[in-house]
């Protein structure tokens, strides 16, 4: 299949390496002309919203991609906003389609005005760390990395992501052993209490990844990297007789460091076929992923779901929902970060104050929002910090704020290393990040 390569998505650099990590996010980029069955250069308007209501489903896909049909092994660029425009879109038998992350490691959302049949592969799994790399394993798109290794006084860093497992020795027996990631579930493998908690909705709304695996001490003692997370939408038919796979990647240096497995969504008026969806992990040692099958028409659904315990049917008829809720990093340690400009890394000059504030943003929520600000450094033990935000509607219906509210979390950043920054609202039915 012919491509060309999506733009170069340019983020701020400050001299601290500032990024910023939005929670839920929804970007639009100018529309730009494709050739049928090729890549275009940019990335398609999209309407959020798409709906049944009773009449004809409309994913708002504009068809920019043209009649697709993977007839040979292809890893696509993501462009900025995730966002794949069909006509049509067919993975031919003993074929596989897997993605690029983007630079703000979105999930993929493959929109079809017509049929999507899949009889090869469709793969976002996350993977296993090279013995020639320092870094975790990576994350499938929309997934979280695996933690670093530690090496001599240096602690090893915990997986990335919200159930992300903490770092430790090398002996996942042991109780300072490497923790595998969590999501839907945690694993019952491992006697250590260092796993990552378990998160997220099985509505998946919002669409997310998998979380990373720990990091251990020495080489090449590196977290496997957390599944990544997929929505596949057609106007008309899913046809799935191949596979879609969002694999926890396996750990580097430990038996239990595994990466959880990711998110795969379907959404269409009909689901039909006898594949295989599956969210699973190496041996079952760390937690599930999570499947969810929208639709209307359930009578051809034969699908095998592996494992079922993260399956949940139903009939959420939109590809995001009518109303979209953000949780934005808008300044750290003095720095403003721009909306939508990627993921927040930083490392304080050396000798400087570990004291600081990280400013967040709400928006869309209308009520209360307990959130939990995340520091996980390169090397060592994430911390959290817990805070409320008032974004409950005013008296006369609206919002606070122009554009959402904000509050300023005191924070104690670790010194001497790079440090992540992630920020989490804590749902009151569900799991939420353990506090180490």
């Amino acid at each position: 299949m012919k491509t060309h390569p999506s733009p170069v998505h340019r983020t701020n650099r400050l001299h601290l390496a500032l990024l910023c990590f939005v929670a839920t996010l929804i970007s639009t980029t100018a529309n730009r002309a494709a050739t049928p069955t090729s890549i275009p250069d940019g990335t398609s308007n999209t309407i959020l919203i798409g709906e049944g209501n009773g009449s004809r489903f409309d994913n708002k896909s504009t068809g920019a991609l043209g009649d697709v049909v993977v007839d040979a092994d292809k890893s696509l660029d993501l462009p900025t906003d995730g966002i794949l425009h069909f006509k049509s879109l067919k993975v031919l038998p003993d074929k596989t389609l897997s993605f690029n992350r983007n630079a703000l490691n979105t999930p993929v959302y493959i929109l079809s005005q017509g049929e999507v049949a899949i009889a090869g592969i469709i793969n976002v799994s996350g993977n296993q760390s090279a013995n020639d790399t320092l870094t975790g394993g990576v994350g499938g798109p929309g997934g979280f990395d695996g933690g670093k290794p530690g090496f001599g006084e240096e602690s090893p860093g915990a997986g990335y992501g919200p159930g992300g497992g903490l770092g430790g020795n090398t002996d996942s027996h042991s109780k300072g052993g490497a923790g595998s990631g969590s999501y839907s579930t945690v694993s019952p493998a491992w006697n250590n209490p260092n796993k990552g908690a378990a998160y997220g909705s099985k509505l998946l709304i919002p669409l997310i990844g998998g979380s990373g695996g720990g990091g251990t001490t020495g080489t090449p003692g590196k977290g496997g990297g957390g599944g990544g997370a997929v929505l596949v939408s057609s106007n008309t038919r899913i046809l799935l007789t191949g596979k879609i796979l969002s694999f926890g990647g396996p750990g580097n240096g430990a038996g239990g460091n595994v990466g959880s497995g990711g998110a795969v969504r379907l959404l269409a008026p009909l689901v039909a076929g006898t594949g295989e969806i599956n969210v699973n992990t190496q041996n079952d040692w760390a937690g599930h992923g999570r499947i969810r099958v929208d639709t209307l028409d359930r009578s051809q659904l034969r699908l095998n779901f592996l494992p079922l315990d993260s399956l949940s049917v139903g009939a959420n008829m939109f590809v995001f929902p009518p109303s979209v809720t953000r949780l934005d990093v808008i300044e750290v340690a003095g720095n403003a970060i721009p909306l939508g400009s990627g993921p927040v890394t930083l490392q304080l000059p050396f000798g400087s104050d570990p004291n600081r504030t990280v400013k967040i943003q709400a928006t869309g929520w209308n009520r209360m929002v307990p959130i939990q600000v995340v520091l996980t450094p390169d090397s060592g033990v994430p911390t959290v910090f817990k805070a409320l935000i008032d974004n409950r509607l005013l008296a006369d219906g609206s919002v606070r704020g122009i554009s959402g509210s904000t509050v300023s979390v005191p924070v104690v950043f670790p010194v001497n290393t790079l440090v992540t920054i992630h920020c989490w609202n804590v749902p009151s039915t569900e799991g939420a990040i353990k506090v180490p």
